[in-house]
């Protein structure tokens, strides 16, 4: 098929995206097949074809993009002058998109199968770049505390990410309350990483 019969037939690349990260975000990828897709879209699956070679190719071109944004977040989370308060922002921004993106990061914690070696690998390479985002933020709060001398930030930031993961994943699954907020102000202070004064 050619671009200009996919444009007549379909959607543009973009397009297919937007609308298997909706269906991802709703279902899961495991929940949704490319028929889904392209039935959403009201195109042929042929299509869809065109422009992705399967399925996960999409659903990495999804991640891509949700992952991409959600670092974006917590870049902008980081604008406070006060490392606790960074931190706080950080926690509660990762848990607003987790709420929102449920489906999407629970690829994060989910088992894949062994076919999916891109996908482990690109989960894998997000999830270090995530905890090497908060690490710095967690090294400031406990740099002035001569009480935690011998915290190790590396350990203490794949803690927080594990349990922020650990909590959308339970949101997503059995639809617990989850607000980020209060849940990210108790986070800090379970792991003993509010040294500074934050100011809500």
């Amino acid at each position: 098929m050619t671009a200009s019969g996919a444009k007549r037939n379909g959607s543009s690349k973009q397009q297919i995206v937007d609308v298997a990260r909706q269906l991802f975000s709703e279902l899961s990828y495991r929940g949704v097949s490319m028929s889904d897709i392209s039935a959403r879209l009201g195109i042929t699956k042929a299509a869809l074809y065109y422009h992705f070679a399967g399925k996960r190719e999409l659903y990495l071109d999804v991640l891509r993009e949700t992952f991409a944004e959600l670092l974006e977040r917590l870049e902008h989370a980081q604008s406070a002058d006060v490392s606790a308060q960074q931190l706080l922002q950080m926690i509660t921004a990762y848990l607003e998109f987790g709420v929102r993106e449920h489906n999407l990061l629970n690829v994060l914690a989910a088992r894949l199968a062994p076919a999916d070696t891109d996908l482990r690998e690109f989960v894998a390479a997000f999830r270090a770049e995530v905890a090497g985002i908060f690490r710095p933020i967690v090294a400031n709060v406990f740099v002035s505390d001569e009480s935690h001398p011998r915290v190790d930030v590396k350990l203490t930031a794949s803690m927080l990410t594990a349990m922020m993961d650990g909590l959308v994943l339970e949101h997503s699954f059995f639809g617990s309350n989850l607000d980020p907020a209060t849940v990210a102000t108790q986070i800090v202070t379970i792991l003993g990483l509010n040294h500074e004064p934050i100011h809500p």
